[in-house]
């Protein structure tokens, strides 16, 4: 079976690129800049050549997306999406929490109105609705970001608490860290099914079964830390009892779909963090 994988180079397609390794497929990755996406006939060129079984887009997606690849997003889906209908491909795309806003719930169902309170949120949720008309797509919502390398919460914790500066952690902002390999596990998962004949289409979440707050996933990093000796001094850890003003007040997102669907179940990403750091820690200290 054919997949194309539309962005091997950032952190998401990275790890799906590995989890593909280990499986019989027959994979194309691309890049962003391996052709322009913005343009219908360069997107159709390329699904016309590959013939993918599937196509996984992982165009523009990061955890803080740069402008261009906010740019790029929802044009990417929309060429997509034209291509694909007109091959009959199904398309797996992935979005993010931050489609959602500044509302109280505590965890976020796929039946949730998307209401983005950011410029962010806004293209993440602008790509979904580029797929709307796409009777085979599935988008996958993603929740806090984990890994070892690039930009992620998990990175993004450990190099301000290295750097011995004043680390400011909120205690009313809830996600459920998620790995990136876990992610890619789920994908694959969704992809052998969907190769088998399961249509279940749509929205559907992914995340973690451990939900915490910005607080203690940092208390949890900086135990790891203190575990691994790496700390030469007590991490000065802020917290703040109020929300970012771009941030969802929580990242938590409700599985059903993709365990009813697909029988998708959610792992904790605690067993991960150790090892995250570290591979965070070997990469850091190569001469």
């Amino acid at each position: 079976m054919k997949l194309l994988l539309t962005d091997s180079t950032n952190a998401l397609g990275a790890a799906l690129d590995d989890e593909f390794e280990r499986e019989p497929f027959d994979v194309t990755s691309s890049s962003a800049d391996a052709l322009d996406w913005t343009r219908p006939d360069s997107v159709a060129e390329c699904i016309d050549g590959v013939q993918p079984d599937v196509v996984i887009n992982t165009l523009g997606w990061a955890v803080d997306p740069r402008p261009d690849e906010l740019e790029l997003m929802p044009k990417a889906a929309a060429n997509l999406a034209a291509a694909c209908r007109y091959g009959s491909i199904p398309l797996i795309h992935f979005s993010s929490y931050r489609v959602f806003g500044s509302d109280n719930k505590s965890r976020h169902s796929e039946k949730d109105q998307p209401i983005p309170s950011s410029t962010v949120g806004r293209c993440f949720l602008a790509a979904e609705q580029a797929l709307a008309d796409l009777p085979r797509h599935i988008v996958l919502r993603l929740s806090w970001m984990l890994g070892s390398a690039g930009e992620n919460h998990l990175t993004h914790l450990l190099d301000q608490v290295m750097t011995g500066e004043p680390v400011q952690v909120y205690t009313r902002l809830r996600g459920a860290p998620t790995p990136y390999s876990d992610a890619a596990r789920v994908t694959v998962g969704m992809i052998k099914q969907v190769l088998c004949g399961a249509e279940n289409w749509g929205v559907m979440h992914y995340c973690s079964a451990d939900a915490c707050t910005h607080a203690e996933l940092a208390d949890h990093v900086v135990r790891s830390l203190q575990q691994l000796d790496l700390l030469t001094q007590p991490p000065d850890l802020e917290q703040i009892d109020q929300l970012p003003e771009t941030e969802p007040a929580s990242a938590v997102l409700s599985c059903n779909r993709a365990r009813d669907g697909f029988g998708i179940q959610a792992r904790s990403w605690r067993p991960s963090l150790m090892p995250m750091i570290k591979r965070w820690n070997r990469e850091r200290v190569k001469p």
